[in-house]
């Protein structure tokens, strides 16, 4: 398991992106992207280092991202790479310290990759992707 990007929520990922651009170093990695089935607008950087921000916007009301923008913002969730996401979820979940929260799904801004999310019991949202 190694961390694959953060999570940052944001009014506009576009001025968000060039911010981040100009004050950290960072560039965009990807055209914007809209997933439907989280309702959000994602774009992702990356720097040198290799490091990578995943900037979400709301897309729509439905957006599950929209009580979190009405808070402020920022810093959203983690998300690590595992070779095997049910593995991990088994893991993660044993004992009752995480329950899922949205069920392994195809990531269209992460080539369609299979991701799931987790509320840990400290009550922090952890996504994970497969590689």
């Amino acid at each position: 398991m190694r961390l694959h990007h953060i999570a940052y929520v944001c009014e506009n990922i576009e001025q968000k992106a060039e911010e981040f651009c100009l004050l950290l170093g960072y560039k965009i990695e990807s055209s914007p992207v809209i997933d439907k089935n989280q309702n959000v607008r994602i774009l992702f950087l990356v720097h040198k280092d290799g490091s990578r921000l995943e900037l979400l916007e709301p897309y729509g009301p439905k957006s599950p991202v929209c009580k979190f923008l009405e808070k402020g913002g920022g810093l959203y969730h983690l998300c690590f790479e595992v070779d095997d996401l049910e593995a991990a979820l088994r893991q993660i979940t044993f004992n009752n310290q995480a329950y899922i929260v949205k069920q392994p799904a195809a990531a269209p801004a992460i080539e369609a990759r299979r991701v799931a999310f987790v509320v840990t019991a400290g009550n922090d949202l952890i996504e994970f992707v497969e590689k």
